[in-house]
């Protein structure tokens, strides 16, 4: 096999940091080395691939692989360029001022002012979902936090989920926004295969956001103002309310690589986290509440307050 999709394939395959991480990242460099690829390339490839771990990966430990692999392999050292600056620069001034723009700070107005119709009941919320954001044939996770994927189980087309909780099929908690292939890929840890891991996301149209600290008001009037495009907003049934934003009106996202550089370095971590987001929901296959299911240990239901077919600004 060629060394540039040898390095290609390394790339969809990486180690967590605590798991063989450092031996990953000296064989990834050597190989981009050997395909002919710039320090500067194999660095952003590897810093977007490494994923969340026991341990923070530096820059230093980057660079000082693919120095290696330069020495080794053809000479020459590397010196990797400034990291890109948050576009948020002071996180709680930007989130007061934005919360202070709000217009909506209660749950009743939000579920009025929602483009698509919301039924009264919750019950039927995760079928209006269903037929507004999926195409009939994709095939979409739903289950406990840790189930597995398993087809014809928690993983279903739209259309057979839509029928199975039409006729009283039993609801779950999550739900993994992005449509998903139904074929097997390695986990990240590399010692198996999943059908629900960011590798088997066929569709990049979805991200979810939530905040842990704000209030349930504040979390209101923030999402009623900021200028982002929300297809979904999501009550809990605890203390967050999950919003939903499509990708695509953020920037063109066919590629994991793409996602990496487009939502999770440009958008979340310039952007989101230093507002407060939870910075861990960055990833495709990321989990968010499914609308009506109960929570039978808070004695809520998960609802929808918002939906629409298109990402909109709730206030525009």
């Amino acid at each position: 096999m060629p060394a540039q999709e040898r390095y290609q394939a390394n790339l969809t395959n990486p180690r967590q940091p605590g798991t063989g991480c450092h031996g990953w990242i000296l064989s990834t460099a050597n190989l981009a080395v050997m395909a002919g690829l710039t320090g500067e390339k194999a660095f952003q490839d590897i810093q977007l691939a490494i994923p969340p771990g026991n341990r923070r990966i530096s820059d230093r430990e980057i660079q000082d692989a693919i120095c290696k692999a330069l020495s080794d392999h053809k000479g020459g050292t590397f010196t990797p360029g400034p990291r890109l600056k948050p576009v948020v620069q002071d996180g709680k001034k930007a989130l007061k001022w934005i919360i202070d723009q709000g217009k909506i700070s209660d749950a009743a107005d939000l579920w009025e002012a929602s483009p698509v119709r919301l039924w009264d009941e919750p019950k039927g919320d995760m079928v209006l979902l269903f037929e507004t954001l999926y195409d009939p044939t994709e095939l979409i996770w739903i289950g406990e936090r840790f189930d597995d994927g398993i087809l014809g189980k928690t993983i279903r087309t739209a259309t057979n989920w839509i029928t199975y909780f039409q006729n009283g099929g039993k609801t779950s908690p999550y739900i993994i926004l992005n449509p998903l292939t139904g074929t097997a890929t390695p986990t990240k840890s590399g010692d198996k295969t999943t059908l629900r891991g960011d590798g088997n996301v066929t569709a990049y149209r979805y991200c979810v956001c939530e905040f842990d600290t704000l209030s349930r008001e504040d979390q209101i009037l923030f999402w009623s103002a900021v200028k982002l495009p929300i297809v979904a907003l999501i009550d809990s049934g605890g203390k967050s309310i999950h919003a939903w934003f499509d990708v695509q009106k953020l920037a063109k996202v066919e590629t994991a690589e793409q996602w990496q550089a487009e939502i999770k370095l440009r958008l979340y971590d310039r952007i989101l986290t230093p507002l407060g987001v939870d910075g861990a929901c960055s990833n495709p296959a990321r989990l968010s509440r499914l609308p009506g299911h109960y929570r039978s240990e808070k004695g809520a239901y998960q609802r929808l307050l918002w939906l629409s077919a298109g990402g909109w600004t709730i206030c525009q």
